[in-house]
């Protein structure tokens, strides 16, 4: 029994179709092809109607995307591991590829930026002086928003990653929001980060309080060269130390981790990645790894932290890599 194509399936025939008419876009054999696969079923025509829509909003995407497309292609292409052609498109990479590049273009980042005073793009890295002196400097794909009063400085880090420079201040101390961790100085100089599953803050110099909301007013000090990890579900907190110069050191387009999970990486460059990164298998999402990758060349730094594990990636699209597992 084959039974009734699914909606995944017919996406990702016509991904493959859309695919084969623009490498050949003045091919009338091909275009009559896709006309006859459109003709046998109205499901068939809302699945390319869909791929369609996708195609307008790459087109529509910024100059800059285009200025990193060239420098990525322009590098060696990642290999392509064999694979069964019919294995690919039953995997449905095309149909959650189409959900996940709608709602990363769209409705996470509509709401951040709105609530965002200062905000980077792909790959930008971006230093903001406030206006008490003292400096934030912004990873990739992350955001802020300010609140300065008469006896408390706060900025709330909306996404991704800061490093601040605070101004010394006993009377008006500097705070820094991170879901529910508060990270509080008066003057010094640390990093605060947000991913998917964690809260981190670590010092480069000076002393900080590190509270949360269930912690009822007891606080966690870090001092220099040392960094402390919270688990957003359970709220766990773990201290380790770090070498003071590598707090931050994505100013310098470096990734250093320490047992992190591949998925952990994948959204730490996935900031630095113009396009999209699937993860499918969630065995190898929580594999870990530690290392220090180059920034700049977020994809080759992809292919080596999942190569630790026997995994490989599959450029599908300038804008889509797929991680594969074994």
């Amino acid at each position: 029994m084959t039974g009734e194509p699914t909606d995944d399936d017919l996406l990702a025939e016509a991904v493959d179709w859309r695919m084969r008419i623009d490498a050949a876009p003045g091919d009338v054999a091909v275009r009559a092809d896709l006309d006859a696969w459109l003709a046998g079923s109205a499901a068939r025509r809302r699945a390319y109607a869909d791929v369609e829509r996708m195609a307008r909003v790459a087109d529509a995407l910024p100059p800059d995307y285009e200025d990193l497309r060239a420098t990525f292609e322009a590098e060696p292409p990642p290999p392509i591991r064999p694979a069964r052609p019919r294995a690919i498109r039953r995997a449905g990479y095309a149909a959650v590829a189409l959900a996940a590049c709608l709602a990363f273009l769209f409705l996470p980042s509509l709401q951040l930026w709105l609530a965002a005073d200062y905000s980077t793009g792909t790959a930008e890295l971006r230093t903001i002086t406030l206006e008490d002196g003292s400096t934030v400097s912004l990873d990739a794909g992350s955001a802020i928003a300010t609140h300065y009063a008469a006896a408390r400085r706060e900025v709330i880090l909306l996404s991704g990653r800061a490093f601040f420079e605070v101004v010394p201040a006993a009377d008006r101390p500097f705070v820094v929001v991170a879901e529910d961790v508060t990270v509080t100085v008066t003057g010094t100089a640390f990093d605060v980060g947000r991913s998917a599953d964690s809260v981190s803050v670590a010092v480069q110099s000076g002393t900080v309080e590190v509270a949360t909301a269930r912690s009822k007013g007891t606080a966690v000090s870090l001092v220099r060269g040392q960094r402390l990890t919270m688990d957003r579900k359970s709220e766990q907190m773990a201290k380790s130390e770090i070498a003071p110069a590598d707090v931050a050191a994505w100013r310098e387009r470096r990734l250093i981790v320490d047992k992190a999970t591949v998925a952990e990486i994948v959204e730490e460059l996935g900031r630095h990645y113009a396009g999209v990164v699937m993860l499918p298998d969630r065995a190898l999402a929580e594999r870990r790894v530690s290392g220090v990758f180059d920034l700049r060349r977020p994809v080759e730094a992809l292919q080596a932290a999942v190569r630790t594990h026997g995994g490989s990636t599959t450029r599908i699209t300038p804008y889509l890599v797929v991680v594969s597992s074994p």
